[in-house]
């Protein structure tokens, strides 16, 4: 029984103890895989999408890149039972790609040799490009039937349609399909460049080139401004030409390489309003070309003027103006400030802290004048008049500033000054003088006229002799025209006793009065009133009054004694 039974107990104590000795029989640390060295059993949609991928980049023409993927590969652990398969998919990929690479690369040389007349060296590289696109396809070729082979190793042809394995398979199925269209146009650009030595390639034959720029969106004409930007290329990244034209001139151009910064500056004579800046790379062996074409905002910096013009002008003087041109409160030197008043002008120039002076004055006219009253006397004075013909009144002055930096805007300014001209209304008041003169003649001489038409006989009348000779006056002195030729008689022969002139037969009563009176400084009045009434009484057919009569014969007794006061 007790064997039995410590049997028993060692049984009990070995079923506890013995897991813990498996557990103390471990190593202490356990160790870790080697991470470069890890490898694992793939996933065959994974797989699939890896290839894919790579020959996606080939039929772009990344070369370098597909071919550090498919190198990547490598590392991958492949199934012992299709570890050849893919080996040889691998090789026969990286085969494919360098074909490829050297088609492209001949055919350039070709190009270039053709374009240079140098046609057997050309045909001698498009033979070898033959050769290898004929490679190329059997590449092709051989690398579907080898994806056929791992496609039913990984088990892709029983999945169902919609297995993650099966739509892997089909997108490798249509990379190899835009690899057959990529061998075919490099055969096809073979055969153009055979064909015709000069024809332009397309551009879908270069390697892509992409271009990222930033530029300012205002610019201001001499002032400079800087443009960023990278340039990279799916086939490597060498340095690039960089070009950058505003419009159609250029303004820059450097050699630069991935990242680049130029600076450039608007021409001054750039012209306000929105233009093209245009960043162009230029293509280098089969990196294509790429541009950027941006709008930028030419403008100028506005300019402010602070100037003093006088309220009142009193002409000839000058017209004195003063100021400063500004921008943002900072001086602007050396800027050209015009000043146009009527058809004067005048220019200064801003100091270094941008104020100016100038004055503007009138054109003056010259007129020589004698110095006596000898109009053949040789010495004369000349005498400055302002050529204005102003009177009073509001008048434009125009300031006009013209920086001499063209980033700077001009600037033009009215102002309205009031104007005097002393000399051109003394000189309108003259002749306003001289004109009421003349007219004052002209209407004296009208009325003259009109009196005597006044007195002109009527037709029954015209028998009646113009004069009045002293033998043929026979009116009887007792009728009231008598009396009135009797007066008349009387005053005209103290008239002409007196004057010396003489009263001829064929002269008029007016004639004489006119030739007589300059010689009758007192008696000239009463010998014209008696004129006249002599005329009424010879040519009117109005009656005549008593009182006209004795006005007459006192007018007579008038002139004789003015005429004696006069000889006394």
């Amino acid at each position: 029984m007790k064997r039995l039974a410590i049997s028993l107990l060692i049984i009990v104590l070995l079923t506890i103890f013995v897991p813990s000795f498996s557990i103390l029989a471990q190593s202490n640390h356990t160790p870790h895989e080697n991470p470069a060295a890890a490898q694992s059993s793939p996933d065959p949609a994974a797989l699939m999408l890896s290839y894919s991928k790579t020959f996606e980049l080939v039929s772009s023409r990344q070369y370098q890149d597909a071919t550090s993927l498919l190198e990547e590969l490598e590392y991958v652990n492949i199934p012992t039972e299709i570890n050849y398969v893919i080996n040889r998919y691998n090789t026969l990929a990286t085969q494919l790609i360098t074909t490829l690479n050297n088609i492209e690369s001949l055919l350039d040389q070709a190009s270039t040799l053709s374009i240079h007349y140098q046609h057997t060296a050309a045909g001698q590289k498009l033979d070898a490009a033959r050769t290898a696109i004929f490679d190329a396809q059997l590449l092709l070729q051989e690398i579907e039937t080898a994806t056929d082979i791992n496609a039913d190793s990984l088990g892709v042809f029983a999945a169902t349609a919609t297995s993650q394995i099966n739509q892997a398979y089909q997108r490798l199925e249509e990379s190899l399909h835009r690899l057959q269209e990529l061998i075919n146009e490099l055969n096809r650009l073979r055969r153009i460049i055979n064909d015709d030595p000069f024809a332009v390639i397309s551009p879908s034959y270069y390697f892509p080139t992409l271009l990222e720029v930033s530029a300012p969106k205002t610019a201001y004409p001499g002032l400079p401004i800087t443009i960023s930007g990278r340039v990279t290329s799916a086939y490597g990244n060498p340095e690039r030409t960089i070009s950058v034209l505003l419009d159609n001139s250029q303004l820059a151009e450097d050699t630069l390489q991935g990242w680049f910064s130029l600076e450039i500056i608007p021409p001054p004579q750039t012209t306000t309003g929105k233009h093209s800046l245009t960043i162009m790379a230029a293509p280098l062996g089969r990196n294509s070309d790429a541009s950027k074409e941006l709008s930028i905002d030419i403008t100028r910096l506005p300019t402010q003027t602070d100037i003093q013009v006088p309220r009142l002008v009193i002409l000839p003087r000058p017209i004195q103006v003063s100021g400063k041109v500004l921008h943002n409160y900072f001086p602007i030197q050396d800027a050209r400030v015009s000043l146009a008043f009527r058809e004067s002008s005048a220019t200064a120039k801003t100091a270094t802290d941008g104020s100016f002076t100038t004055a503007v004055r009138l054109p003056r006219l010259s007129v020589t004048t004698p110095t006596s009253g000898n109009p053949f006397f040789a010495s004369a004075t000349t005498v400055e008049l302002p050529l204005d013909l102003s009177l009073v009144g509001p008048q434009k002055l125009t300031v006009t500033v013209e920086p001499t930096e063209p980033w700077y805007a001009p600037l033009q300014i009215e102002r309205q000054v009031f104007v005097i001209n002393p000399s051109n209304i003394g000189l309108m008041l003259i002749a306003l003088l001289c004109l009421g003169a003349l007219l004052y003649n002209q209407v004296r001489s009208r009325v003259t006229v009109a009196q005597e038409e006044e007195f002109i006989p009527q037709p029954q009348m015209k028998g009646l002799p113009p004069v009045i000779p002293k033998h043929e006056i026979k009116y009887k002195l007792s009728s009231i025209k008598g009396r009135i030729v009797s007066a008349y008689r009387s005053g005209l022969e103290a008239v002409e006793k007196i004057t010396g002139v003489a009263m001829t037969a064929h002269t008029t009563l007016r004639e004489f009065l006119t030739t007589a009176t300059p010689r009758l400084p007192t008696a000239a009045k009463s010998f014209s009133e008696l004129t006249s009434i002599a005329e009424v009484a010879l040519y009117s057919t109005h009656k005549l009054e008593e009182d006209i009569a004795s006005r007459a014969e006192k007018l007579a007794v008038a002139t004789k004694e003015e005429l004696h006061g006069e000889t006394a």
